[in-house]
């Protein structure tokens, strides 16, 4: 089969959708099917390609198509700039598929799927989170989709009740390429790679710090919970590794001022994507934090990567008992927490510190292994040519 998958984003980005594109086109490839990835024009900081940045085969080819970039515009206001970019890069993905066939096309944004539609291919639309407004006009194209794919069941829910019929929506959480996670460096070789202690616990966060720019993804009460275990005497030592920069600023003047030092706790910007299982895999204990909140983003929308990783690195995993991760694993693989709640992440955590590793060790396998990128895909490309 040749599929297209259409992405809405400068690619590659440092931003989590962009490897989760990656992996996916990686995976659907690996699947044995045809796949090129179509990208707008979006002017870029990285420039190493694309499957270097993720650390992926040649396996899918990526097509930029010629638009306006009204984000390499100083004259364009910054309120207009992404509207004005994806109205021309529509225009240029209705050119597009007058003269290229696809047996299926693919894709993550809403605001791509008017020409989509238009070209009458089969489209498979993957749901990351249901926007506030033109509801109504979702509902309509997601009627007109083959398949709409969402992250969890709570927001299938939620576009059930807004209309779309419950048969035409699969539910597929994120994934994991499972081979990043084979014939890894030894714990002491990577810490010492990173210049980590190798005679404390090591209580590990990998991804970014923020959601959407600006919401907050916990690590703040991570940052309280180990000051809590150094106060209990335990001698831990917190490695949080992401960015964006200024927010990383702005943890560790927080950390600064409750009196965590260098001895307990290191910030360290965004590592290279192919270089994170390593990463994981020096840890002891690794957290998936999240603030008290009533954001869809925690209720219903979330399927984080770097739970999906955790899982195949199998560590100890720590994580604030939210909705979608309760879809993912329950109390076998995971040891849970209050989100907001620093006092109950501490307790968690030194709960995970005091457990034999390989406790929970074949339920994370076994989530792992489900959630394998090739294995979800094959599982929404079944769905979407029933």
């Amino acid at each position: 089969m040749y599929i297209t998958y259409v992405s809405h984003a400068r690619f590659p980005t440092e931003k989590a959708h962009g490897k989760q594109i990656a992996e996916v086109c990686s995976a659907i490839s690996a699947l044995g099917h045809d796949i090129d990835l179509v990208c707008p024009t979006i002017r870029n900081n990285i420039h190493i390609s694309a499957h270097e940045y993720y650390g992926l085969p040649v396996t899918f080819s990526i097509k930029y198509l010629h638009n306006f970039d009204a984000t390499a515009h100083w004259w364009v206001p910054g309120i207009l700039r992404f509207g004005l970019t994806m109205l021309c890069y529509r225009r240029a993905l209705k050119h597009y598929f007058t003269s290229h066939a696809s047996d299926l096309v693919y894709v993550r944004s809403p605001l791509l799927l008017s020409p989509l539609l238009a070209a009458r291919v089969p489209v498979v639309l993957e749901l990351h989170s249901i926007p506030k407004r033109a509801r109504s006009i979702l509902v309509k194209q997601c009627m007109q989709c083959k398949l709409v794919v969402c992250l969890t069941s709570l927001m299938a829910d939620e576009l059930v009740e807004l209309g779309v019929d419950r048969n035409r929506i699969a539910v597929e959480g994120d994934g994991v390429d499972l081979s990043r996670f084979t014939q890894l460096p030894s714990s002491d070789e990577i810490r010492s790679s990173y210049d980590l202690p190798k005679k404390r616990k090591l209580v590990g966060y990998v991804g970014s710090l923020v959601t959407q720019n600006t919401i907050e993804k916990g690590v703040g009460e991570l940052i309280d919970a180990l000051s809590i275990l150094k106060e209990y005497g335990e001698e831990s030592f917190g490695w949080i590794v992401g960015g964006p920069k200024s927010w990383q600023k702005k943890y560790q003047k927080h950390a600064h001022d409750i009196g965590l030092t260098g001895l307990d706790i290191r910030f360290q910007e965004r590592i290279p994507v192919p270089d994170v299982a390593a990463a994981l895999s020096a840890c002891d204990v690794l957290v998936y934090p999240a603030p008290t909140s009533s954001h869809p983003f925690f209720l219903r929308y979330t399927s984080p990567l770097k739970i999906f990783e955790y899982m195949a690195a199998d560590k100890i995993i720590v994580s604030a008992d939210i909705p979608p991760i309760r879809e993912i694993a329950d109390e076998t693989a995971v040891i849970f927490c209050k989100p907001g709640n620093a006092q109950s992440l501490a307790d968690a955590l030194q709960a995970a510190l005091d457990s034999d590793p390989s406790a929970q060790s074949k339920a994370r396998l076994s989530i792992a292994q489900h959630y394998s990128w090739e294995k979800r895909m094959q599982r929404i490309l079944d769905s979407a040519t029933l």
